[in-house]
């Protein structure tokens, strides 16, 4: 009995995904991070970050294309384009903390790459 109840629950714990991180908490890391200058190299949430952060990304370019596609694209960003530590946290911090609380880091980022992008 014990054992089925860890399964579920394991089961459970993989099937959140992985980008289910409030944009606020995402932010509040991201501070964190920053502060520790070279040490976050080292942080535990780094990885984890990334990997919130990357499916995010990969998630608004393929509706941006899908956008594309048809016509209406939701931003215009040049093919490569980055934000260094201070830019990406300050374009978070646009956002106001009550939208951040019930955003996703996905739609978060769709919200700043249309602002900084336009068409």
């Amino acid at each position: 009995m014990k054992y089925t109840v860890l399964l579920v629950v394991g089961a459970l714990l993989c099937a959140v995904p992985a980008n289910a991180m409030d944009a606020e908490t995402f932010f509040a890391k991201a501070v964190v991070l920053q502060k520790k200058g070279l040490g976050a190299v080292f942080a535990k949430d780094l990885k984890p970050m990334i990997r919130v952060f990357e499916e995010a990304a990969k998630s608004v370019k393929a509706e941006n294309e899908a956008a594309r596609a048809a016509g209406t694209p939701l931003f215009c960003a040049p093919k490569k384009y980055r934000l260094n530590a201070e830019q990406f946290i300050g374009e978070f911090s646009r956002i106001p903390k009550e939208r951040r609380q019930v955003q996703s880091v996905r739609d978060a980022w769709r919200e700043i790459v249309i602002r900084r992008f336009p068409c």
